[in-house]
């Protein structure tokens, strides 16, 4: 599936983000990269786009990671040959990223677990079911997410459903408090609300994302990140974002808003 008007905004979003969190001037970049300084601010304005080589040297001279640079290049790579950004050989967690970032509205679907930007470290390390290969550096990339989304102002519309499931897995655990004092501390930010809904909810065993402009210029266009077992992918096509989305409001609206004692879940 075609995902152009995604990427074109991930490519451009994601370049401004890598300049805007180096020390490093334009020149100073141009530099280190081989090109003027012009082309530079052309590549941040968008009137040309960085071929995948270029791109990936600009972002490792900005400080970003080889995975980000190596996603980034990608991205662009398909873009070039027309083909599709949402496949599983890279991870779409980038898009996600900065859609966090910047939408003006998100809302947030988890039937299993707590939604990840809101875990504490403790239920990163021991309440997800699979150990990973890099256990810290995930952890740092959520909790980075959860940093990046607390600090930005005015704070977006965020809305965080998930399903006492996720609650009841706390029960007997040592850090339970903890965890769900942070889910309410969470839920008193400004825009901010999680609900909890119960019962079996037909077509939605698995956790999706909704992001919307609402408003805010530098913001994604409107999609939808799916996550299943065997693949993560973005949605862009209006109806399924409808769909997806009236299917959420529909549990939203029976749902609860946390608060109280997690006794009172669970």
């Amino acid at each position: 599936m075609p995902l152009s008007r995604l990427a074109d905004w991930y490519v451009l979003a994601e370049l401004n983000a890598l300049v805007e969190e180096t020390d490093l001037t334009h020149q100073q970049i141009a530099t280190e990269v081989g090109v003027s300084s012009r082309t530079i601010t052309n590549y941040l304005s968008g009137e040309t786009r960085p071929k995948a080589g270029m791109a990936a040297s600009l972002a490792k001279a900005c400080g970003g990671t080889e995975k980000r640079a190596n996603f980034l290049s990608h991205v662009i790579k398909q873009l070039d040959s027309g083909g599709i950004v949402s496949d599983l050989s890279q991870r779409n967690i980038f898009i996600v990223e900065r859609a966090e970032a910047t939408s003006g509205e998100f809302w947030k679907w988890e039937p299993w677990y707590i939604p990840g930007p809101l875990q504490i470290e403790r239920y990163h390390f021991e309440k997800l079911p699979e150990a990973s290969a890099n256990p810290m550096q995930n952890w740092q990339r959520q909790h980075r997410r959860f940093l990046t989304i607390g600090s930005r102002r005015p704070l977006p519309v965020m809305k965080f459903l998930t399903s006492t499931n996720a609650l009841r897995q706390l029960s007997n655990w040592e850090w339970a408090e903890r965890q769900f004092n942070h889910l309410l501390k969470i839920d008193r930010w400004p825009n901010c609300e999680i609900r909890i809904v119960d019962g079996l909810h037909q077509g939605i065993d698995h956790s999706f994302e909704i992001f919307l402009p609402a408003g805010r210029a530098e913001a994604a266009p409107p999609f939808v990140y799916v996550e299943a077992l065997d693949q993560s992918r973005h949605v862009e096509e209006p109806e399924k974002i409808s769909l997806y989305h009236d299917r959420c409001k529909g549990m939203w609206s029976v749902g609860s808003r946390i608060g109280g004692h997690l006794d009172d879940w669970i």
